[in-house]
């Protein structure tokens, strides 16, 4: 250990910190740091929680409104609207004849 003190390296790196330790004094060593310090961490992060909060508030109102405005007036409107009752196979069938027997019988359109 000591030749590692007598290092010309050792000798610049405990220089450094010396002169680390005299810029950086030790914070508050005192029994209440620790829960002052969770209080500052508790306090900003409350903050943060409460603007969320308030943006969340805002989204889920909207959300509700417009839900609202659609069951109220959108669907409503839609379904007045003009609905056939036949599908898309129903419709080609009856323009086109597929069997002999409506050829026949004269049912071609």
């Amino acid at each position: 250990m000591d030749r590692m003190s007598e290092h010309p390296v050792a000798s610049k790196l405990d220089a450094l910190w010396n002169e680390y330790r005299a810029a950086c004094p030790d914070s508050d060593a005192s029994a209440g740091f620790m829960p002052a310090l969770w209080q500052r961490i508790e306090a900003r992060r409350v903050a943060n929680i409460s603007v969320f909060r308030r943006l969340v508030q805002v989204c889920v109102g909207a959300t509700l409104a417009l839900t609202v405005l659609m069951g109220a007036i959108l669907i409503p409107r839609l379904e007045s609207a003009l609905i056939y009752n036949a599908t898309y196979v129903d419709v080609l069938a009856a323009d086109h004849p597929n069997t002999y027997v409506d050829i026949l019988t004269g049912e071609i359109r």
